[in-house]
């Protein structure tokens, strides 16, 4: 699973980074990243929360970063944002991350599952 999991958080950190498209990618890739990612792990129905809060569970790594970068390092604006408030961001988006991923391995998993009756 946590092979999935991985994969559905270089999707949402990928669709980060790319200039422009991170406006329309950003808010979908957690759906986006587990509908791929529990492809990937195969998850059946009793590791579909699972694999949501590990995807959220991950987003705290970012969270951690930007306070390193306060607290250790002194850095105090990434981007010309404080980084209290990016801090603060990330840290909301972690429900929103849960979700997203929650329902896009739920998705995944039906249409897996329905493929699979019509098969045989």
């Amino acid at each position: 699973m946590f092979k999935g999991v991985l994969v559905g958080f270089g999707i949402m950190i990928a669709s980060l980074v790319i200039p422009i498209v991170h406006y329309v990618a950003a808010p979908v890739s957690p759906f986006v990243a587990g509908f791929i990612g529990s492809g990937v792990a195969e998850i059946d129905q009793n590791g579909i929360i699972k694999f949501g809060a590990l995807t959220a569970l991950l987003m705290f790594i970012p969270a951690i970063v930007v306070m390193l970068l306060k607290f250790v390092v002194g850095v105090d604006e990434i981007l010309n944002i404080p980084t209290t408030w990016v801090m603060i961001a990330v840290l909301a988006l972690i429900p929103y991350t849960w979700f997203g991923a929650t329902v896009g391995a739920l998705g995944g998993y039906y249409i897996r599952r329905n493929q699979e009756d019509s098969n045989g």
